[in-house]
């Protein structure tokens, strides 16, 4: 049975970052490193500035102004900031247009950053900082079932249909089938890529929380509740009974009222359709 490490070796291009991401991640290692030798080395790739750019101008950012250069993105993120983005940019642009038989695209990317919005307003509501890594943590929160599509194709589309056919949630079927789920491998990706831990164990523990990190469960039950969120009252799940509702302590762990529901929905049915053109082609 192959592992998660070795499923994400063996996807290549996608589990492994290209030389000008591991070129960026060097100099915001060195302390001595000027924003301008870090803007040089990102602007080498036309197709990684574009989505980096992208990325910092979308509502889901928060910031106020345009931002039409990379050195100018560096001088209001700062290093810290600019990292996840630059990882961020590499993953919409390099798994944006991946074929795929098993998944539409778009769907796909569609539900991924409705819940990165979700994230972001639920972090908000929680009064998390820096609240824009938590959509980051949502938008890429399930970027591990893309590398299964890829590389076990059969196995997936087996785990897909048995999953419908015995009412079981995909998750439950990843791990009777592969011994793992996508979650696992999601979070293996991005702490392969150098993403802070905070964001690593939000995606690789936002289908069960309550395994992560005692430092990092509060953003693996962010991501989890978007999820909820998502499946319960945006698009709703094949999987959910009729009646199914929300477990209210969800949102009591988190410090947040269940009656800003509907206000939170709200907001984030603008924000996606503010921003959806912009990161989703």
């Amino acid at each position: 049975m192959i592992s998660i490490e070795q499923l994400i070796e063996r996807s290549g291009e996608l589990g492994s970052l290209p030389a000008v991401i591991m070129r960026v991640n060097q100099a915001l290692d060195d302390p001595d490193v000027s924003a301008g030798n870090v803007g040089r080395i990102v602007n080498e790739d036309p197709a990684l500035t574009a989505a980096l750019l992208k990325l910092v101008n979308s509502p889901f950012y928060g910031l106020s102004s345009t931002i039409d250069t990379v050195f100018r993105a560096i001088a209001l993120v700062g290093f810290k900031e600019l990292r996840q983005l630059v990882l961020t940019a590499h993953a919409l642009k390099t798994f944006n247009d991946m074929p795929n038989d098993l998944v539409s695209m778009p769907i796909f990317w569609q539900r991924s950053l409705s819940i990165g919005v979700i994230t972001r307003i639920l972090a908000s509501y929680a009064r998390e900082r820096s609240i824009e890594r938590y959509f980051i943590s949502g938008l890429l929160h399930d970027l591990g079932s893309l590398i299964i599509y890829q590389q076990l194709p059969k196995e997936a589309s087996a785990i897909i249909s048995e999953a419908k056919l015995k009412g079981h949630w995909i998750r439950e079927q990843e791990q009777q089938a592969l011994g793992f789920d996508h979650a696992q491998v999601g979070g293996a990706l991005l702490e392969g890529w150098g993403l802070p831990g905070i964001q690593v164990d939000a995606v690789r523990y936002h289908l069960q929380p309550e395994d992560a990190p005692e430092e990092n469960q509060k953003a693996a039950m962010l991501v989890n509740l978007a999820f909820e969120i998502y499946h319960h009252h945006v698009k709703r799940d094949p999987f959910l009974d009729e009646d199914a509702q929300i477990d209210p302590l969800l949102f009591e762990r988190l410090g947040i009222s269940v009656e800003a529901l509907d206000k939170m929905l709200e907001q984030a049915k603008q924000h996606f359709n503010e921003g959806r053109s912009q990161l989703i082609s």
